[in-house]
């Protein structure tokens, strides 16, 4: 995908939380939003018909002001009709700023940028909740390479083949895309460092924008 336009989007949400799998008595929120959610709005924005996927690499950063709690009442079915409630805890994010990139098919690329500048629609990231504000959208092209020793200016998530041992973070695995299998989805995995800002010397090669920012493409 070397040669395929890139899309860049400065994004801010006032709340979020990006719940983690598997979290159903306290709703935990991942620092920044996984792949799957990222790649799951830009297929919102397309209007993607159901089971209709474009290929494309997204790189995830940003920076939260702080985390803190909140209740809802969560709804279970219990078959037979039945339905229960209970209060569940969730972790919310407030004044979330993120930096997305994303690169596919050129024609994938101008629809989205289209439907971003012409379009009357909320977008949201993370819960249907959790609005999204676009504060800057555009194409760049010819980002250039840049290697070890730099220190990453924003918390990212970094895939396992931009990092050495020396490099510091909490790993996380996390959902990319999907295939359905026996009518059950089965997600491809990305083994990733979570790295705040600031905090590393050691990121080997990766690639720079024409505003400075760094791209950690997840393939």
């Amino acid at each position: 995908m070397i040669n395929l336009k890139i899309l860049k989007m400065k994004l801010f949400q006032e709340t979020a939380c990006y719940k983690k799998p598997f979290a159903f008595k306290v709703a935990e929120t991942y620092p920044l939003p996984p792949y799957s959610t990222v790649i799951g709005m830009f297929h919102k924005i397309i209007r993607a018909k159901p089971a209709e996927y474009y290929d494309m690499n997204i790189s995830i950063q940003g920076e939260y002001e702080s985390i803190f709690s909140n209740y809802q009442n969560l709804r279970m079915f219990k078959g037979k009709g039945q339905v229960t409630a209970m209060p569940r805890n969730v972790h919310q994010l407030l004044n979330v700023h993120l930096i997305i990139h994303m690169q596919a098919e050129d024609e994938v690329v101008d629809k989205i940028y289209q439907n971003i500048i012409y379009g009357k629609e909320t977008f949201t990231l993370g819960r249907n909740e959790d609005l999204v504000r676009v504060d800057e959208v555009k194409i760049i092209e010819n980002p250039k390479n840049v290697y070890d020793k730099f220190i990453n200016k924003y918390n990212a998530y970094i895939p396992l083949q931009y990092t050495d041992e020396e490099v510091s973070g909490i790993n996380y695995r996390l959902n990319s895309v999907y295939t359905i299998e026996n009518d059950l989805r089965k997600w491809k995995k990305v083994d990733v460092k979570y790295i705040e800002k600031h905090t590393n010397e050691s990121l080997l090669e990766t690639l720079e924008d024409i505003d400075g920012d760094y791209i950690f493409w997840y393939k």
